[in-house]
């Protein structure tokens, strides 16, 4: 009895931090300002105290034991290989610039320790170290064996309906036509919710959205009889809610991605569910969908067509048209082409330990002709790559991003395990975080703490999310398997 007790009580107060976690992290400007970075690494040193100190769930009931259960978690050592990477990088941190009478140029200082991983400054290597210790916290916290599926359908669900509320303060933010954000922070820049860069907010809205649809799946293809239909209402309308959004950041990018997603939830969600309805119930199906879809299309439309619309005109001529087929709409690259070649540089010079966190914008200009330092000095943002893998293998180098996919890699093998988890929550997830991949080869959006962090969360969640404890779907619902 005391263990269950036990057991019960690692699993409520695990599933409540980890959840509040990813509700919070969000509206706090998405975890991108300095100073509370290290209020969210104490935060997630709290949830791994709880994960890696809880019991084993097992016959309902959680058991302590003496072997501790991460000290066989292939993700928990390379997650831990990999900060303890990024911690070298910032204990060799320190370079400066200086000028080379010698040579008659400018140059910077060796690292103190040249045969070892290094950064430019401490400060900014160990930001990332803020970034991916509560990422690789949430991971583990998602394969704790207290969690049960009831305990990961929880946190899911958190994110769905807290990701619909920062939707719906977005769009009262959006309609009152501000330029600051939550009215009180001034910003020059293209803001949404509680997002200082729009194309953020619509990458995070996406993801978020994809989750709803695979929760919505779920619960509507279950047997009538254990049905909740007051989640379902609210798993759908938090799901329409982050589509609106994602378009009202005015990213043009997120609103490509957000219909594409659109599209995609309800061909497979007919397409899965079709076979197992009854003839009424796939009209009803049918009918629903085009209803969900007039409704997103109209709210979409009504609050800010004209501005969607201005967002994809053609104002000048492009300088790298990324369909040049489609003249006709703004889908310029604009100067990413020249970051792409100087972040590949900056790899080609340091490709083993890379160049430490931030450091592509210290060398960026010493790989690019004086022609293209004019064009990006008249462009904002060149201290980023805008491409998530390339500005990674740069700053890591190969050892850093072979740790940081070996750790990958754990969860995606679990997810891909034939009996892992709901099959239509999995395939809606996944889709959600494949186009988050996506936008990160022409964005920044894994350069976001609350994207970065929300992502491996959901994507270590996803095997133990199902109709039943093993991942295989509950009775009368093959549809969910």
């Amino acid at each position: 009895m005391v263990a269950i007790v036990n057991g019960l009580a690692d699993e409520k107060r695990l599933t409540l931090s980890a959840g509040a976690f990813l509700v919070v992290a969000p509206w706090a400007l998405a975890g991108l300002r300095s100073r509370d970075l290290p209020l969210f690494t104490l935060a997630a040193g709290l949830i791994l105290f709880l994960a890696l100190f809880s019991g084993r769930a097992g016959g309902g009931a959680a058991v302590r034991q003496t072997w501790p259960w991460w000290a066989g978690d292939a993700f928990f050592w390379a997650g831990s290989l990999f900060l303890l990477y990024l911690g070298i990088q910032w204990s060799n941190a320190g370079r400066v610039l200086y000028f080379d009478v010698e040579f008659d140029r400018w140059n910077y200082s060796a690292p103190r320790n040249p045969g070892w991983p290094w950064a430019f400054t401490r400060d900014e290597a160990l930001e990332m170290v803020y970034w991916f210790f509560p990422a690789w916290v949430l991971g583990v916290a998602m394969r704790a064996p207290c969690l049960t599926r009831q305990g990961v359908a929880q946190i899911a669900r958190w994110v769905v309906y807290g990701g619909g509320v920062l939707a719906v303060f977005g769009i009262i933010q959006y309609t009152s036509k501000t330029k600051a954000l939550y009215w009180i922070i001034p910003l020059k820049c293209q803001f949404f919710a509680s997002f200082a860069y729009s194309n953020h907010a619509a990458a995070y809205f996406v993801m978020v959205a994809a989750l709803a649809a695979g929760l919505l799946f779920r619960e509507v293809l279950r047997p009538s009889s254990i049905r909740n239909r007051g989640r379902a209402w609210t798993l759908g309308t938090a799901m329409v809610l982050c589509l609106a959004g994602a378009n009202l950041s005015l990213s043009r990018a997120g609103v490509i991605l957000a219909w594409l997603l659109a599209m995609f939830i309800a061909g497979y969600g007919l397409f899965r569910g079709w076979r197992w309805l009854r003839p009424v119930t796939r009209l009803n199906a049918v009918v629903a969908t085009v209803a969900v879809a007039a409704v997103l299309f109209f709210a979409v439309s009504g609050f800010g067509r004209v501005d969607i619309r201005r967002e994809f005109e053609v104002k000048h001529a492009p300088l790298c048209q990324m369909i040049p087929g489609l003249a006709g709409l703004n889908l310029d690259l604009s100067v990413r082409p020249m970051l792409w070649k100087a972040g590949w540089d900056v790899f080609r010079a340091d490709p083993v330990y890379g160049v430490g966190g931030w450091g592509f914008r210290y060398l960026a200009a010493f790989h690019m002709t004086p022609e293209n330092q004019q064009a990006l000095r008249r462009n904002r943002g060149w201290a980023n790559v805008h491409n998530d893998p390339l500005q990674f293998i740069a700053e890591f180098g190969m050892v850093g991003v072979g740790l940081m996919l070996l750790a990958l890699s754990v969860l995606i093998v679990a997810c891909l395990r034939r009996h892992a988890g709901n099959g239509l929550v999995r395939a809606m997830t996944c889709a959600g975080l494949t186009l988050v991949v996506v936008f990160s080869l022409i964005d920044l959006p894994f350069r976001c703490p609350a994207i970065l962090w929300t992502w491996v969360a959901l994507l270590a969640l996803l095997p133990r999310i199902g109709g039943s404890g093993s991942g295989a779907p509950a009775r009368g619902c093959a549809a969910c398997a």
